[in-house]
C-alpha cells in the first residue's frame, strides 16, 4: 500500500543551519528578498487599487484576470516548461540557445488561436453573465502575448540558473509596473487598470528581450527539437491548464453563481492576500527545479534535492501561514474599514488553502524534473473535477464564504492525491532504464 508519509520528512532543527548556508549559495535568498520586494509592490498595487475601486469593480478585475490566466496558460501551449526542462539538461550553451529560440517560434500559432476562441466567446457573451466583464475582456486580452514571452524568458533564464538576474530584472519589471498602475487607475478607474496593465506588460518585455537576443539567433541545431519539446508541452498545457482552472475554480463558481457582486468583491480581495503568500512558494520551486531535472538519473541525489526544499517549504509555509492568519484581517479592517471584515474572514480560510498547496507544489516540479508530465496531468484530472463539485455545493449551500470553505477541502484532497503520484512516480522512474528518449521516459 502507499504511504504518502515517506515525502514528508521530519521538522528537525538540527541541519537547519546546513540548509541555510547550502541554499544561499544557490541564490535562494537573494531570490526571496527579490519576492519580497516583488510581493510588497504587487500588493503595495494591488491594494491601492482595491482603494480606488468600488467593490464590484474589483470583482469583475479578478473575473477577467482568472479567464486572461487560462488563457495565457494555453497561449504559452506549454513550450516554457519544454524550455525549462530541456534547457536544465546537460547541453552546451549553443544547444540550449536554439531550443529556446525554436520554443520562441512555436509559440506564435497558440497565441493568436487563444486570442481568436476569446474574441468570440466574450462576442457572444459566453464567459460571464456580468456585460462589462464582455466588454473588457477583449481589450484585456491582448495582454496575453506579452505575459506568454516574458514567462518563456523567465524560464529560460531559470534553467540557465540565472536566478539572482532574473530576480533582479522581477523587480524592476514590478517597480515600473507600480509607478504607472496606481496614477492611472486613480484618474480613469477600470480602463486606466486595464490600459495601464497592457501597457506595463509590454514594455517590460523590451528589457527582457534584450538579455536573450544572442539565443534567438542560435544556430547550433540538436536532434528532435520539436518532437521533444511537443512531448513535454502537450503534457504541460493541459496539464497546466486544468490546474489554472483549478486555482481559479472559485472565481470563476462565484462569477456564473452569486448574484451578490459586493461580497464577490470582498472575496477577491482576500484573494489579493493569497497571491502575495504565493511569492515564497514561488522563489522555492524556482532554485530547486534545475536542480530536480539534473538528478533525474541519480535516485539517491534527487530524494536528497527533493527531502531539502520540501522541509524548507514546508517551515516556511508553516511560519508565514501562522502570522497572516494573524495579521492580515486586522490590516484589512483598518485599510479598508470594518465594511470589508468579511474579506478578513474569508482570508483566514484561504489560508490553509496556501499551507496545503505549499506542501505539494515542489512535489509537482519534482515530477517535471523526472520527465513525467503525464502524471502531473493525472492528478489535476482527478483534483480539479472534485474542486469544481465541493465549489458548486458549497457555494449554492453557503454562499460566498463556501466557495473558501470548498477550496481549502479541495487542496487537502490534491495533497494527498500528489503524494501518492509521486512515490508511485519515482518508483517507477528509478526501478526503469533511465533514458534521454522522453517519449519513453514519461
Amino acid at each position: 500500500m502507499l504511504k504518502p508519509a515517506n515525502y514528508f520528512p521530519a521538522l528537525t532543527l538540527n541541519p537547519i543551519l546546513q540548509l541555510v548556508t547550502n541554499i544561499t549559495g544557490k541564490g535562494f535568498f537573494h531570490l526571496l528578498s527579490a519576492n519580497f520586494i516583488i510581493g510588497f509592490l504587487g500588493f503595495g498595487s494591488q491594494l491601492l487599487v482595491a482603494k480606488f475601486l468600488t467593490p464590484i469593480e474589483l470583482g469583475q478585475i479578478k473575473a477577467i484576470q482568472s479567464f486572461i490566466g487560462v488563457g495565457t496558460i494555453l497561449a504559452g501551449f506549454g513550450f516554457n516548461t519544454a524550455v525549462l526542462k530541456l534547457c536544465s539538461e546537460k547541453r552546451s550553451s549553443e544547444e540550449r540557445a536554439f531550443i529556446f529560440k525554436q520554443n520562441f517560434y512555436y509559440t506564435i500559432v497558440p497565441i493568436l488561436l487563444v486570442l481568436t476562441g476569446l474574441f468570440c466567446l466574450a462576442k457572444f457573451g459566453l464567459l460571464s453573465p456580468d456585460k462589462t466583464i464582455n466588454k473588457w475582456l477583449p481589450l484585456y486580452m491582448l495582454l496575453i502575448p506579452a505575459a506568454v514571452y516574458a514567462s518563456l524568458i523567465m524560464v529560460y533564464l531559470q534553467a540557465l540558473k540565472k536566478i539572482q538576474l532574473m530576480a533582479r530584472m522581477q523587480v524592476l519589471i514590478r517597480l515600473f509596473g507600480f509607478i504607472i498602475l496606481i496614477p492611472a487607475t486613480y484618474f480613469y478607474g477600470l480602463i486606466g487598470f486595464i490600459l495601464s496593465t497592457i501597457f506595463i506588460g509590454y514594455i517590460a518585455l523590451i528589457p527582457l528581450l534584450n538579455l536573450v537576443k544572442d539565443s534567438l539567433v542560435g544556430k547550433v541545431k540538436p536532434k528532435a527539437v520539436f518532437p521533444q519539446s511537443f512531448y513535454y508541452a502537450k503534457w504541460s498545457v493541459v496539464g497546466n491548464a486544468i490546474a489554472t482552472i483549478g486555482q481559479f475554480v472559485d472565481i470563476f463558481m462565484l462569477n456564473y453563481l452569486i448574484k451578490d457582486r459586493v461580497s464577490f468583491g470582498y472575496y477577491g480581495l482576500a484573494t489579493i492576500f493569497i497571491i502575495g503568500l504565493n511569492y515564497i512558494t514561488s522563489s522555492v520551486q524556482s532554485i530547486a527545479t534545475p536542480y530536480f531535472s539534473e538528478k533525474s538519473d541519480d535516485k539517491k541525489e534527487f530524494l536528497r534535492v527533493l527531502k531539502k526544499y520540501e522541509k524548507l517549504m514546508i517551515l516556511l509555509a508553516l511560519c508565514v501561514s501562522i502570522i497572516a492568519f494573524l495579521i492580515i484581517p486586522t490590516f484589512i479592517e483598518i485599510i479598508y474599514g470594518k465594511s470589508y471584515a468579511s474579506a478578513g474572514l474569508y482570508f483566514r480560510i484561504l489560508v490553509l488553502k496556501y499551507f496545503f498547496w505549499s506542501c505539494y507544489a515542489l512535489l509537482g516540479v519534482a515530477i517535471l524534473g523526472l520527465g513525467k508530465m503525464r502524471f502531473n496531468f493525472l492528478s489535476v484530472s482527478i483534483s480539479v473535477p472534485i474542486s469544481l463539485i465541493l465549489s458548486y455545493c458549497f457555494i449554492t449551500s453557503y454562499g460566498v464564504i463556501g466557495a473558501a470553505v470548498a477550496q481549502v477541502i479541495a487542496y487537502f484532497i490534491t495533497l494527498i492525491i500528489v503524494l501518492l503520484m509521486t512515490k508511485y512516480v519515482i518508483k517507477v522512474h528509478f526501478v526503469a532504464p533511465v533514458t534521454n528518449n522522453p517519449r519513453k521516459a514519461g
